[in-house]
């Protein structure tokens, strides 16, 4: 496969996955309230190739090159990948005509507040025994 062609693959990849569907979801009733997940959406592409003049091979009985039958055209490699991450940020309450956002907060989140207020609470102890 070409070069050319492995990109529009990924690019009709990302415009039929890549949307709004994705990172907002759709709606849940309970009673009188209407629910809406929010995710973070991250995607990573990469991919490469190369092309090359056509494989020679040597033969064992003589020492001189002779090109194979099969590799009349340049020779071509390439490969890619791709991955796709969501990550919850929230949800949308909508009850009668108030909306309300309601972050998630990740324990990663609570760990690294937890570090900085220590880290401060430390100094000022300190500062406050040199006086």
């Amino acid at each position: 496969m070409k070069l050319d062609k492995m990109i529009a693959q990924i690019k009709e990849v990302i415009h039929t996955g890549a949307g709004v569907n994705l990172s907002i979801g759709s709606p849940s009733s309970i009673g009188k309230i209407s629910v809406i997940p929010v995710a973070r959406v991250i995607f990573g592409f990469g991919g490469g190739g190369g092309q090359g003049p056509a494989n020679k091979k040597k033969s064992k009985k003589e020492n001189h090159e002779t090109e194979a039958p099969d590799a009349a055209e340049d020779s071509f490699g390439g490969g890619g990948g791709g991955s796709v991450k969501t990550e919850p940020v929230g949800i949308y309450v909508i009850k009668e005509d108030r909306v309300r956002f309601y972050p998630v907060v990740s324990m990663r989140e609570i760990f690294t507040a937890f570090g900085i207020i220590s880290v401060l609470l430390l100094k000022l102890y300190k500062l406050r025994r040199k006086r």
